[in-house]
């Protein structure tokens, strides 16, 4: 019987019949709520065959001693998952793409509205009893930078056309067609951060976009410009951007993602009016959740059904 441990914490949460799917296909399941360190995943995974996985760390330390024929990503971004060194050992590594784009797309127009508008100050400052009004800035009709074209990217754009915003992007490789589609126009990096009213990330996070967004890229910003990361926090060097914020170099920045998660928050860094943190909670949608759930573990039966050369 294959043995398949499960990581996820929303896994199966809007979902309860899929307990039954594995049963009826003979997998024996371990749900382990993570994320776990590196020496309770890695004693997991030597008697496992399968992982599905979150956002837990799987280090090559996890894998040089892992049974597992296939680990799957609850989710799409594999950046938690040494998959080079997965595939040396001859482990397939898969995700599962699309399933929470909307959802991503959603939450990333919730905080450029929140952080335009400081709706989190104003709530903070009635719940505590105060009435106090706060002037902010409208996103309707402004020059929104999207930093990534791929789905989520997209789905970005269609809704910056219902703020009727005139669109910017930036992309290693560009898709013409979807420019021409959804009515944006491609420049270079300095071009779209100078731009721009409002620049949202979803790059993928590689060597090459680490810190894609340092204290360089900050200076190119206009001093009334918004930053939202829905994407990973590496892709943007977070020392830089606190002292951008606390010496007003630009208007305020959104953040559901850090460089280490959960983050460690400078003490000074709390009482300003021009951040809004979030606890990567962009894809936490219950369709997304889900999709997720059902997607995932798809992959993984579908694998088992195929056989281990084969294709799902």
């Amino acid at each position: 019987m294959p043995r398949v441990i499960i990581t996820p914490r929303s896994y199966g949460m809007y979902s309860p019949d899929i307990w039954d799917r594995w049963e009826k296909a003979g997998v024996d399941v371990r749900y382990e709520p993570g994320p776990l360190a590196e020496e309770r995943l890695s004693e997991l995974l030597r008697d496992a065959d399968a992982l599905l996985v979150g956002t837990d760390a799987v280090t090559r330390r996890v894998l040089e001693e892992a049974g597992v024929r296939v680990i799957v990503k609850y989710g799409v971004g594999l950046d938690n998952i040494d998959a080079e060194y997965a595939a040396r050992k001859g482990i397939r590594v898969l995700n599962t793409p699309g399933v929470n784009t909307e959802a991503v797309a959603d939450y990333t127009f919730g905080l450029m509205l929140a952080l335009a508008r400081k709706i989190p100050a104003s709530h903070a400052d009635l719940m505590r009893g105060e009435w106090k009004k706060t002037t902010g800035l409208e996103i309707w009709g402004k020059t929104i930078g999207i930093l990534g074209t791929g789905a989520i990217g997209k789905a970005v754009a269609r809704r910056a056309k219902g703020f009727n915003m005139r669109i910017l992007a930036w992309d290693k490789y560009p898709d013409p067609a979807a420019a021409e589609e959804l009515g944006f126009e491609y420049a270079d990096l300095e071009s779209v951060l100078r731009r721009s009213d409002v620049i949202s990330l979803h790059v993928a996070l590689t060597p090459e976009t680490k810190h894609l967004i340092g204290a360089r890229e900050l200076e190119w910003m206009k001093p009334n410009a918004l930053l939202v990361n829905t994407a990973r926090g590496g892709i943007v060097d977070e020392d830089a951007l606190f002292r951008a914020l606390k010496e007003r170099c630009i208007a305020g920045a959104a953040l559901d993602v850090f460089g280490q998660e959960p983050p460690v928050l400078p003490d000074w860094l709390r009482p300003l009016d021009n951040i809004i943190v979030t606890p990567h909670n962009a894809a936490s949608s219950v369709e997304a959740v889900i999709r997720m759930t059902e997607q995932s573990t798809e992959r993984i039966l579908e694998f088992f059904a195929a056989g281990t050369n084969a294709d799902p």
